[in-house]
């Protein structure tokens, strides 16, 4: 594994890795980008296992992990800039993108802002295009972060995520997270990610940009209901929409193994 500072326009250091196989017959790059207030550590499970076949960048997005905690630009648009950016440093293209959960909203816009970079986009447990009635709830979350506890806010929230068979560590650890976040990072990205102008959380606005992916598209939800809206808004035919009912929403974290062997399957098709 390499690490790299990548620094960005707008003076903010990235922090990044560079693992793997660069020159292997399933060589196609793999960018990882992790979800909100957590960072390129989430990738662990996955990392052993694509490594030996695929090359693997992985980022800290700004604000996470050990990247520059930069007193403004969280955004959805900023970020994917942000992944172009570490992407283009590290001379990497027709690259597979995967996100979980915000990420996967990241990937997303890095395909739609960055279209020569990116080959396919993997989402994990997604959370774009939700119905717009959903609207308000993130408004009176993100009220709340504003406020003291906001951290232990965040953390009952992913204690809420987890599924039926998540093991006990991944919960303690996932509810460790936001306590490592800075307050104002905690605030501006659930504002931004919901509500802001280059949002695609919610519908219809969603639509639109969803539907301009014209690459591949391999995802993973718990629920069965929003897979079933992202076949319909994935026009690529080798598009893949899966359901893991069972799951917690860190699901490539709870069972690496399976994800890695469905993730390898799909890639492959890429390359018939």
């Amino acid at each position: 594994m390499k690490t790299r500072s990548v620094t960005v326009a707008d003076g903010v250091d990235l922090f990044c890795t560079d693992s793997g196989d660069s020159a292997g017959a399933g060589a196609r790059p793999v960018v990882l980008v992790h979800g909100w207030l957590c960072d390129s550590d989430d990738w662990i499970h996955l990392i052993p296992l694509l490594t030996p076949h695929t090359r693997v960048i992985t980022v800290d997005l700004r604000g996470h992990g050990r990247s520059t905690i930069a007193p403004s630009g969280y955004g959805p648009a900023v970020f994917a800039d942000d992944v172009a950016t570490v992407m283009r440093a590290l001379g990497v293209s027709n690259a597979v993108v995967a996100g979980h959960s915000a990420g996967a909203e990241v990937g997303v816009l890095v395909g739609d802002r960055h279209p020569d970079l990116v080959a396919g986009l993997v989402a994990i447990d997604p959370v774009y295009a939700l119905p717009p009635e959903r609207r308000a709830g993130f408004e009176a979350r993100a009220k709340k972060l504003s406020e003291p506890g906001a951290a232990a806010l965040a953390a009952a929230h992913f204690a809420l995520i987890e599924g039926p068979h998540t093991p006990a560590y991944l919960r303690e650890w996932h509810q460790r997270r936001p306590f490592a976040i800075a307050p104002h990072v905690m605030v501006e990205t659930s504002r931004a990610f919901a509500l802001g102008p280059d949002s695609i959380r919610l519908r219809p606005g969603a639509d639109v940009v969803l539907l301009r992916r014209r690459v591949p598209v391999f995802a993973v939800y718990r629920d069965a209901a929003q897979a079933a809206l992202d076949q319909a808004l994935s026009p690529h035919p080798a598009s893949e929409i899966h359901t893991w009912p069972d799951a917690g929403h860190w699901l490539h974290q709870e069972d690496p193994v399976r994800f890695h062997r469905e993730l390898c399957r799909w890639l492959a098709r890429l390359d018939r």
